[in-house]
């Protein structure tokens, strides 16, 4: 058939049904039966003609014997003597009232002779969405950079019904990063490939219809229903060309040869087991570069004077503040506006019309057999653990402190289910954390997981609770890597990534010195603490410092690795001594021992009492 014969999309009307389309199928998704998920009702299309143009097509059930061999996405057809019907679905995926449809007198036939198009995008920059410049449900093209795609999920329809919704971070040429949801057989595709281990570690996303939505006053993006094609690092052109201008661009900002690559959380449990750095909560404050870190604790109770909950900014996450605007009267005096209007502390956001969204930080106090930390439990796992938003618990509870924001004169009763419960946590130590030395961590994520927890404990071989001085001949066995130091050894730095020598002083000093030192010892911890024949360990030492405190080599004095130069005073390490054997041998005292597991490589360390 010619092309002079062929009637373009902006041609139709519903005048006359003889005429002749040409048309690619862009995508294609069925409608089942009402109360019969098990049988099809019809097959809708999304075609594009030469011109670029869109119009949604459907062919009922009744005809698919006749029609469903020739439908199959990107492929051409020729539509002789189709319908035009109005479209009476609430979201328009076209933007058009009308739609085609097969009928009774509608013939098909498969061509290849096309020449439009492969595809055809009209791509929103994310920026524009996060301004909300863009309407909800209006039908967009996005693409992005998956930076993380977190696991996929199993949720409630309102209707009751289950289904499937996998959360992924794009970031586009702007580093504008925007949170994107993915939903049923999209969610499953893109789960599979992220877990696939022979995928590409860059990986662009091209979302063509899809549409803006909002979550609880949060802007994002989605597919429109089963409408929206994805492209998941395809062999197109717009794929391969901001893939290499993305790299390109990430490449130039650093001077690292390694540019880091689409991150994936395929479950809570691999993101657990494939941590490579456990710590214990008494050794949290001597990590000095940022990271996250894996603990288990108990969470023993839940500070009740600090806020639960916050005012956060739709936008960005981060706390809002309200802004009090004056109208000034005639006579010189000024009225406040009752109307509220908010403001974010980011200076980085740059969202318009704010809309406060209430959010968690639950202040937890979680120990271990170390000690006890603060962590801030937020919403996106509290309201797995809880069933509830926060908004939904203050509804609830009417009672507010108004004094301090947050805090209720009682906590809710739905916070018990959090108490006095084993957690793996995985909390970030922060440059703010290091720096100002706070010890309140932000919570990742987290798991009560029976068999996570057993997993983890099996993996470290070690059990949190019992560090006793019987359990570490057994840890040295199974791990099979006991460092220590000799009287002439090098000391070695292992926290971080890098291990340095360094080099040891083997000058003597005179006793005087070593009297002054256990004198100045005494003055910090409790005096059994320094006793030769005593197990109990230190008290917080303070702010102490004692230049002079040397190596003795006649008293049995070893200097030991920088990792115990953090967790304990040199002083006591160096009175006491670093040994390089088991706890077992003979005339040794451990009066204090310690698991480090940095970057997946565990290390025992043991002070003892060197005076026997």
């Amino acid at each position: 058939m010619e092309n002079n014969h062929i009637t373009m999309f902006r041609s139709l009307n519903a005048h006359s049904t003889n005429y002749t389309i040409k048309a690619k199928i862009i995508s294609m998704w069925d409608k089942k039966m009402n109360g019969y998920d098990n049988q099809i009702y019809r097959v809708d299309m999304l075609l594009m003609d030469e011109e670029g143009a869109f119009i949604q097509c459907s062919c009922l059930h009744k005809l698919f014997k006749r029609f469903l061999k020739f439908l199959v996405v990107d492929d051409c057809l020729l539509i002789h003597k189709p319908s035009l019907a109005k479209d009476t679905t609430k979201i328009k995926v076209t933007g058009k009232d009308q739609k085609l449809s097969f009928y009774a007198f509608t013939s098909v036939l498969k061509t290849d002779n096309w020449s439009g198009p492969r595809y055809l995008f009209k791509f929103t920059d994310f920026k524009s969405v996060l301004s909300k410049k863009i309407e909800v449900n209006t039908p967009i093209d996005f693409i992005g950079y998956l930076v993380v795609s977190y696991p996929i999920e199993d949720v409630n329809r309102k209707d009751g019904s289950k289904t499937k919704r996998m959360s992924i971070t794009l970031k586009d040429l702007e580093d504008q990063k925007i949170s994107v949801t993915l939903w049923e057989n999209y969610a499953i595709t893109l789960s599979n490939y992220m877990n696939d281990k022979n995928r590409p570690a860059h990986v662009v996303i091209l979302v063509h219809f899809g549409t803006v939505n909002i979550y609880q006053g949060k802007v994002g993006l989605t597919n429109m229903f089963e409408a929206s094609r994805v492209f998941i690092n395809s062999d197109i052109h717009e794929i391969k060309e901001f893939k290499d201008r993305y790299l390109e661009k990430e490449f130039s900002k650093s001077s690292s040869s390694k540019q880091s690559c689409s991150q994936v959380i395929s479950n809570t449990e691999d993101e657990f087991l494939n941590a490579e750095d456990f710590v214990l909560t008494g050794f949290i404050a001597s990590i000095d570069v940022e990271k996250k870190v894996i603990i288990v604790g108990t969470i023993i109770t839940i500070s009740n004077d600090k806020p639960w909950y916050y005012l956060s900014c739709n936008v960005c996450k981060k706390q809002i503040e309200e802004k009090t605007e004056l109208v000034e009267r005639d006579d010189g005096s000024f009225d406040v506006l009752d109307d509220k209007s908010f403001e974010c502390i980011n200076p980085d956001c740059d969202a318009v019309d704010i809309v406060s969204v209430h959010r968690y930080k639950i202040p937890l106090r979680v120990q271990d057999s170390t000690g006890t930390i603060s962590c801030t439990l937020f919403d996106y796992e509290a309201i797995k653990l809880l069933k509830k938003t926060s908004k939904e618990l203050l509804d609830i509870y009417s009672k507010v402190d108004t004094s301090t924001e947050g805090s209720f004169q009682s906590l809710p009763s739905e916070f018990d289910v959090l108490l006095n419960k084993k957690f793996a946590f995985q909390i970030k130590i922060s440059n703010f954390n290091i720096t100002n030395q706070v010890e309140n961590y932000g919570i990742s994520m987290l798991s009560s997981d029976e068999d996570l927890l057993s997993a983890l404990e099996k993996k470290w071989k070690f059990n949190e609770s019992d560090l006793s001085k019987s359990n570490v001949q057994s840890l040295s066995d199974s791990v099979g890597n006991v460092k220590g130091l000799g009287k002439f050894q090098e000391s070695q730095s292992v926290m971080g990534d890098s291990v340095t020598p360094d080099p040891i002083d083997g000058s003597d000093q005179d006793a005087t010195k070593f009297e002054n030192i256990k004198r100045n010892l005494e003055d910090v911890y409790d005096v059994d603490a320094v006793d030769s024949s005593s197990t109990k360990r230190r008290n917080s030492p303070g702010n102490v410092e004692i230049n002079d405190a040397e190596m003795l080599q006649d008293q049995g004095l070893f200097i030991s690795s920088s990792v115990l130069m953090e967790l304990w005073p040199r002083e006591l390490i160096e009175l006491y001594g670093l040994h390089d054997q088991h706890a077992s041998e003979e005339n040794v005292n451990v009066i204090e021992e310690m698991v480090v597991i940095e970057n997946g490589e565990r290390t025992i360390y043991q002070v003892y009492d060197n005076d026997n």
